[in-house]
């Protein structure tokens, strides 16, 4: 258990993650405002985010 609190601390803690999160919402925002985007795709989109980030750090961390 410990272990994974570690997991999520250090992924709340990389600054590339963030970077990433934070440029994602901004492309979500901006296309919202041109055409409204299904809530299911700003879900996946977001998942897949998380998804990249995670193999990112774990192997080329």
């Amino acid at each position: 258990m410990e272990n994974m609190v570690n997991g999520i601390k250090s992924y709340f803690k990389d600054r590339k993650n963030r970077i990433v999160h934070a440029l994602t919402g901004i492309s979500m925002l901006t296309l919202t405002l041109f055409d409204s985007i299904n809530p299911y795709v700003r879900v996946g989109v977001f998942a897949g985010a998380v998804g990249f980030n995670l193999l990112r750090m774990r192997y080329l961390g």
